[in-house]
């Protein structure tokens, strides 16, 4: 199982944004892109969870509507 990161949701997608560029470039050895591709999706599903929490406490303060 992933630790959990002590990232803030802010730096978790300035992260992935640098890893995207990285990737996009093209210009790593095969081996660093597969590691920083693990990274990524870590961080993605980590963003994802952290943004469904957010969206379920807006709809409970919000009445449920």
């Amino acid at each position: 199982m992933a630790k959990k990161s002590t990232q803030s949701f802010e730096e978790q997608v300035a992260r992935l944004e640098g890893i995207i560029s990285i990737l996009d470039n093209g210009d790593a050895p095969m081996d660093e892109m597969l590691i920083l591709y693990e990274e990524a999706m870590a961080l993605t599903k980590s963003c994802r969870e952290y943004l469904d929490k957010a969206e379920q406490r807006v709809t409970m303060l919000s009445g449920g509507e």
